[in-house]
C-alpha cells in the first residue's frame, strides 16, 4: 500500500519541474523519514526567500514543504574573487571561516554563480582550473584550494590577457592603458595592491615610469600616450587649486 510520502512524490516532482522551468534551476524533492517532511533542494539559483514566496503562491500542494539552497564551489570562488578585489576578504582566517563569511554574503543574492562579464568569467575559470586536482575527467575544483590560491597569490594572475586593449577590444578582457602600465611597472605597495585587488597605480607615476624606462615596449608607449590627456587635465586641476589657494593668501585683508 502506498505511503503518504510516496503518494505525494509525483505531485512534488511536478512542483519541482514547474519551479525549475520558472527559475532555470534544477530542483530536487527529498523526503526525510525521521522528520517526516519534504524538502526542495537546489544549487545556486534563486534565494530561499524567493522560492518560499513562489511556493506560497502555488497553494495547498506546496504546504509544509521546506526549502534548502546549497552553494557550489563556483559561486563561493566567485564571491571570494569579488571580495578580494573589494579589499573585504579575510585572507588568513582558514577555509571554514572564509566559507562561512562568503555563504553569509551570498544569502540574499540571486544566482550567485553568474559572472558580470567576459573578464570575470575568464578569471573564475582560471581559478577553478588551478584549484582542480589532476585526477582525470571527473576531478572537481577544491574549494579550500581556491581560497588558498587567492590568499597566497592575489587575483592579478587570473587575468585572461596581459596585452593592451586596442580599439576593437570591447569585452573588457585586455588591459586598459593604466592597467597595462601598472602590471608592467608597479613596485612596492603599488605592486601588492595590483596583485591583490587589481588596484592601479597613480596616473602620474604610471606615465612617469613608462617615460623613464630606457627600453619601453611599443605597447607601453601607446599606453602612456593614451593617458597623457587625463594626466594633463589632472595637473591643470592641481595647478588651478594651488593658484587659488596661494593667491587668496596674498589678497588684501578687509
Amino acid at each position: 500500500m502506498p505511503t503518504p510520502s510516496s503518494r505525494r512524490r509525483p505531485r512534488l516532482r511536478r512542483l519541482a519541474d514547474r519551479l525549475g522551468a520558472q527559475y532555470r534551476t534544477a530542483f530536487e524533492p527529498q523526503y526525510d523519514p525521521v522528520r517526516r517532511c519534504w524538502t526542495l533542494r537546489w544549487y545556486d539559483g534563486p534565494t530561499p526567500a524567493t522560492v518560499q514566496s513562489a511556493l506560497r503562491r502555488l497553494g495547498p500542494e506546496s504546504e509544509g514543504v521546506l526549502v534548502r539552497r546549497d552553494l557550489t564551489t563556483r559561486s563561493l570562488a566567485l564571491a571570494a574573487l569579488r571580495e578580494t578585489r573589494a579589499g573585504a576578504m579575510h585572507r588568513w582566517v582558514g577555509s571554514w571561516g572564509q566559507r562561512y563569511h562568503l555563504a553569509q554574503l551570498l544569502a540574499d543574492q540571486e544566482h550567485p554563480d553568474r559572472t558580470a562579464g567576459a573578464r570575470e568569467a575568464a578569471m573564475l575559470d582560471r581559478l577553478l582550473a588551478a584549484a582542480t586536482p589532476d585526477g582525470g575527467p571527473w576531478a572537481v575544483p577544491d574549494e579550500s584550494r581556491a581560497f588558498e590560491l587567492i590568499a597566497r597569490d592575489g587575483i592579478a594572475w587570473l587575468l585572461p590577457s596581459e596585452r593592451l586593449a586596442g580599439p576593437g577590444d570591447a569585452d573588457g578582457v585586455a588591459l586598459t592603458p593604466l592597467e597595462y602600465l601598472t602590471s608592467r611597472y608597479a613596485a612596492g605597495v603599488h605592486r601588492a595592491a595590483w596583485e591583490t585587488a587589481l588596484t592601479t597605480m597613480p596616473l602620474r607615476a604610471a606615465v612617469t615610469s613608462a617615460e623613464a624606462d630606457p627600453e619601453p615596449t611599443a605597447d607601453a608607449a601607446r599606453a602612456a600616450l593614451a593617458l597623457l590627456p587625463a594626466l594633463r587635465a589632472q595637473l591643470n586641476r592641481d595647478l588651478d587649486r594651488a593658484q587659488a589657494r596661494l593667491g587668496g593668501v596674498l589678497q588684501p585683508q578687509v
